[in-house]
């Protein structure tokens, strides 16, 4: 009995190992914006929009359905309808007057435009929130590398420590302290892997995926660096009044809603009616009838000065957002360089004074101590000025990078290199 539950495990493992064995998901950033875009319910919901919206286009131009009709007329009282005296099979239809139609079309048009434009809108929301994610668990990869780094440090001093302590070379105050600092950096080490457990569920979540499609801590094959950009606001300012879906898609209501105001002002004009009848009476069946209608709008004073009215409210509306949306993109794109200088500054401080400055504090720490001439609470002090001043570095990229993509969302545009 034992040998066969062996065997069938044996057999259960031979079958199962490439599942076992399958390599950890490669993400780019490119891959997680392009998976993004095709999950994000979102994004698939704008998508719909448009389609919704091309739809109403050829729904608006579509005339409305033709009539088909039959009529018995001249039927004697209390006989049947095939005693009539005339029949007529007739099939008629209404057109809008041709001016309408075309202003009809054209404003569907610019709702289809706008609708466009509200897609690419959410894209670009979708996408900004995805190199967040994506910088955010770089960063995190970054925290724990240092935070394991740490430990390793603090683990060994406090080993050394304790061997100095023991053989009477070092004090029972170094010995306290170096354990206090290992027991800190296994906790900040298990708090880092903890952030970057949650950085990749965050970015799981972004690119759109849930339950079963989660990957286990995908690689993240790009990196969190700087990659200097020669912005200045007023072309920014300049792109974004060209490029911002936010402001093409009030733009395109303003243009179709003074389409709508023209189709008010033409609903004073008739629509026609168009009929032809095969018709029989008696005994002569080769008969035809037509007919040629048009509407007469004599209630023009209630319900065309009604359409007039909403019409030319609706554009006014259209035109306050409009104004309202080139204000908001105008201080997002202001807010956004005034961060993304910032965020370089901050960059540039860390790499060229920062980093350097405590990287020779520390080399120049551990020397003395190992020497002797300087006590471990020094040293401590020279260390933990190195992991600040790494750890700034690394928030100062992350931020850095993010306010890249936060402009890019507030002009429309990618920023190129």
């Amino acid at each position: 009995m034992v040998k066969s539950i062996s065997l069938g495990g044996l057999l259960f493992l031979l079958c199962h190992a490439p599942a076992f064995s399958q390599p950890a998901e490669r993400l780019s950033l490119k891959q997680a914006i392009d998976t993004a875009l095709q999950n994000n319910p979102d994004v698939r919901g704008a998508g719909k929009g448009v389609d919704a919206a091309a739809g109403r286009f050829w729904r608006g131009i579509s005339p409305p359905p033709a009539t088909l009709s039959y009529a018995y007329d001249y039927v004697p009282s209390g006989s049947s309808l095939k005693a009539y005296g005339e029949r007529a099979i007739a099939v008629s239809q209404s057109i809008d007057f041709p001016t309408t139609l075309v202003l009809r079309g054209s404003a569907l048009s610019a709702e289809e435009d706008a609708a466009e434009a509200d897609y690419r809108a959410t894209s670009q929301a979708v996408t900004m929130l995805v190199k967040e994610a994506y910088y955010g668990a770089l960063a995190r990869q970054e925290r724990l590398k240092l935070a394991e780094e740490n430990f390793t440090i603090a683990d060994d001093f406090a080993r050394k420590a304790g061997i100095r302590y023991n053989v009477g070379e070092g004090t029972n105050l170094e010995d306290l302290t170096a354990k206090v600092q290992r027991t800190q950096a296994q906790n900040a080490l298990d708090v880092a892997r903890s952030d970057l457990t949650l950085a990749m569920s965050t970015l799981q979540f972004a690119l759109g995926r849930t339950g079963e499609q989660m990957s286990d801590s995908p690689i993240l094959t790009d990196s969190l660096t700087y990659r200097p950009h020669a912005l200045a606001l007023d072309p920014l300012l300049g792109q974004a009044s060209e490029s911002s879906p936010l402001i093409q898609s009030s733009a395109f209501r303003v243009n179709a809603a003074s389409v709508n105001q023209s189709i008010a002002w033409s609903s004073i004009l008739p629509s026609l009616s168009l009929s032809y009848a095969w018709q029989v009476q008696g005994a002569n069946t080769n008969l035809y009838g037509a007919a040629f209608g048009i509407s007469l709008p004599i209630w023009f004073l209630l319900d065309q000065r009604g359409q007039v009215q909403e019409a030319i409210a609706a554009h006014a509306v259209a035109e306050s957002e409009l104004q309202s949306s080139r204000n908001a993109v105008n201080l997002t794109v202001r807010n956004a360089f005034v961060e993304f200088k910032n965020d370089e500054r901050q960059v540039l401080l860390f790499q060229t004074e920062l980093l350097p400055q405590a990287d020779e504090v520390y080399r120049t720490a551990a020397a003395s101590y190992e020497a002797g001439a300087l006590t471990y609470i020094e040293f401590l002090l020279a260390r933990q000025t190195l992991i600040s001043a790494r750890s700034g570095h690394i928030d100062a990229l992350y931020h850095y990078n993010t306010s890249i993509a936060r402009l890019e969302k507030a002009i429309g545009r990618q920023i190129s290199e």
